[in-house]
């Protein structure tokens, strides 16, 4: 497939696939006789891999250490770890950071939640004289412990 076809099917722009290849992500393609490069169904599966990736909070250096321990993985065949290599254990590390900042991404969106909850709350009752969101009150589940 060519790179148009390439962009299109895995929902990025042609500058990203380029970019892609540049930062060592993706991996030059064949070109064809007329010097169009060539893709592989193997290379939308790794645009759609550093996608997935980037959407739950990898950076694109994570990524390529990502896919770097994969190629050393793959070349290792199917032996058993007798030891994590140390770039296994430093993806073990990223992937413990990550989740933990998803988690706490996920804990101030349920905050923000239960916020908006308990302020369309206070304006669809007929008593309300001020806006609940200048009074400065919060609703008690928000309240900072100490």
């Amino acid at each position: 497939m060519r790179t148009g076809e390439l962009a299109r099917d895995a929902g990025v722009n042609l500058q990203t696939i380029r970019f892609y290849e540049r930062q060592g992500l993706l991996p030059k393609p064949l070109r064809t006789v007329s010097g169009y490069r060539s893709y592989q169904q193997s290379d939308l599966e790794r645009v759609l891999f550093i996608k997935r990736n980037q959407e739950i909070g990898f950076t694109l250096a994570e990524i390529k250490q990502l896919i770097d321990l994969h190629r050393v993985l793959a070349s290792m065949g199917p032996k058993p770890f007798l030891e994590r290599p140390n770039e296994l254990q430093g993806i073990i590390e990223i992937g413990h950071e990550r989740l933990a900042a998803i988690k706490q991404k996920s804990q101030t969106l349920n905050a923000m939640r239960r916020q908006l909850e308990w302020l369309l709350k206070q304006l669809e009752t007929a008593s309300v004289v001020i806006c609940p969101a200048q009074s400065g009150k919060r609703p008690h589940a928000l309240k900072k412990s100490p």
